[in-house]
């Protein structure tokens, strides 16, 4: 017996014939239960993965007599009792070997300690498993999308693997051919970009090589508002010197390590937490407070739509970026969720790093860097606030839309995050949605994630503005979606000593079309107030 998910749904016999499954109900049946299997799934929640909304008018009966026709089938071809009752519900108990997707998986494991010929060979075995997108017609439901995205992903990861493979065994060719569609399909990939690209030069194709660069960087700002990352610029390159003269507009404006450079280290919290932190530069100190959820390893591969700008600051500033409790490398079993909390967690940090520093405030963070420079202003140079707000309830004043982000962001951490991703940047592919989804999903658990949402929305530090006096500029986009203009307006207007500055556009942070702009106004505020 074999159940596929590698494609559409379905089941196989001993001798490799397809059984038939009748109805509609029978494979979506067996997706919710494969998907889950070895966990027992309850009636109800079986009855609202098939039919949802409008259930039949006995759900139980209709749910027992698709039960029936399936466990039928499984018995027929398996010879033994695969789905099995348990109070509440049911349960699918699979064996090694009967399901495609753990063959993949067990694949890909034996690949990993292969030389590279060997590796080739089976991940090339792994690959031919699929015979199409995961779960097939229900990879876009709450039936198995979950399970539809992690094999997926394994499945890219494994082209990638193969890819790199091929080329470091002298089969540049073959790695071009398998290469060549997948970016095509997977345009944001850049370990794949990246790998066609040498594959390419490495058959005599520099020029396409080239042009594989030029059509990331495009790509990339169009979609994400970033740029290729330092591994790609070194790339281009070395192609460029290898292929002639470098065209002067073509070379890096200066050599910078950048992210790459930043070497991640830990310290304890007085709560006894562990936090991590890396910096990166050279120039006055610069704390950045990265939003609501982060990992330092996403930022620093250039994923994360924060990664662009922090880059280029390393080549003027010192920065110093953490990731917050429970979020990216920063383990916390209990984060501490509220305002004093992280207010407290970043006087760790700058205690660490040694005052006065310089902030740099994005997304939600704004009332953590006021009360932090109100309770410490000696600590605190000057402050940048990018996209960000000092009334979480003056700026999300829809509470029915604050409740659902929250909830579908606990509970529905695939779709949550796709639709948050679509709040950052309207108009995103699909793609590209996914593509940040999945960023912000690398970044933090369900439950971290919507803890810190909801505790952003209550945040108020309205009344703290006056007493501030730390030289604050203020970057906002005028037609944000995520967080509203009016949250940077109240801040300039609260502050004794902030000057607004305001972006045409409706993404929420920066984009790649105005870095310059943006990197300068952050450089010269950042240096005019420095201590000397």
């Amino acid at each position: 017996m074999l159940v596929r998910v590698l494609g559409e749904v379905s089941l196989l016999s001993a001798d490799g014939s397809v059984v038939p499954l009748r109805g509609s109900r029978q494979p979506a049946l067996l997706a919710a239960l494969t998907a889950r299997a070895g966990q027992v799934v309850s009636v109800e929640r079986l009855v609202d993965l098939l039919w949802g909304e409008q259930p039949p008018e006995n759900p139980a009966a209709a749910l027992h007599s698709a039960v029936f026709k399936l466990r039928a089938n499984l018995a027929a071809v398996s010879g033994r009792e695969v789905l099995r009752t348990r109070d509440p519900g049911y349960v699918l108990e699979l064996e090694p070997g009967d399901l495609d997707a753990d063959v993949f998986g067990a694949l890909l494991r034996e690949a990993r300690d292969q030389p590279g010929p060997g590796a080739a060979e089976t991940l090339e075995q792994a690959l031919s498993l699929w015979r199409g997108p995961a779960y097939g017609e229900f990879a876009d439901s709450e039936i198995a999308q979950l399970e539809a995205i992690q094999l997926e992903e394994h499945r890219r990861a494994a082209v990638e693997r193969c890819a790199d493979v091929l080329l470091t065994s002298g089969r540049p060719g073959e790695a071009v051919r398998l290469l060549q569609p997948f970016v095509a399909q997977q345009p944001l990939r850049e370990a794949a970009r990246l790998t066609l690209m040498r594959a390419l030069d490495a058959t005599g194709r520099t020029v396409e090589a080239l042009e594989q660069y030029q059509e990331h960087r495009k790509y990339l700002a169009d979609e994400l508002g970033l740029e290729p990352s330092h591994a790609l610029r070194s790339l281009q390159s070395s192609l460029l010197r290898g292929s002639g003269p470098v065209e002067p507009a073509a070379a890096p404006s200066r050599p910078r390590d950048g992210l790459n450079g930043m070497e991640v280290r830990y310290l304890r919290t007085g709560r006894g937490n562990v936090v991590a932190y890396g910096t990166t530069g050279v120039g006055p100190k610069v704390v950045v407070l990265l939003g609501w959820v982060s990992s330092l390893d996403v930022i620093a591969s250039g994923r994360d739509p924060r990664s662009s700008l922090l880059e280029r600051l390393t080549g003027d500033v010192a920065l110093t970026l953490y990731d917050r409790a429970g979020t990216g490398l920063s383990p916390d079993e209990a984060p501490d969720y509220s305002l004093e909390g992280s207010v407290a967690e970043l006087t760790e940090v700058v205690r660490t790093i040694g005052p006065p520093v310089s902030l740099l405030a994005m997304s939600s963070c704004g009332p953590i860097a006021v009360a932090f420079a109100h309770a410490r202003p000696e600590w605190v140079d000057s402050m940048v606030m990018f996209g960000t707000f000092a009334s979480g309830p003056a700026t999300f004043t829809d509470e029915r839309l604050k409740q659902m982000v929250v909830e579908i962001a606990r509970t529905h951490w695939g779709m949550g995050s796709k639709m948050l991703a679509d709040l950052y940047r309207p108009g995103l592919s699909d793609d590209a949605a996914w593509h940040l989804a999945k960023v912000f999903r690398d970044s933090a658990t369900p439950d971290v994630a919507a803890e810190y949402l909801e505790t952003i929305y209550g945040q108020d530090v309205t009344a703290l503005l006056p007493e501030v006096t730390t030289p604050t500029l203020v970057l906002h986009y005028r037609h944000d979606r995520l967080i509203r203009f009016r949250g940077s307006q109240d801040l300039t207007t609260g502050l004794r000593h902030a000057r607004l500055v305001a972006l045409d556009g409706r993404v929420h942070l920066p984009d790649a079309a105005d870095l310059d702009t943006i990197e300068h106004a952050v450089v010269a505020h950042v240096r005019r107030h420095a201590s000397r």
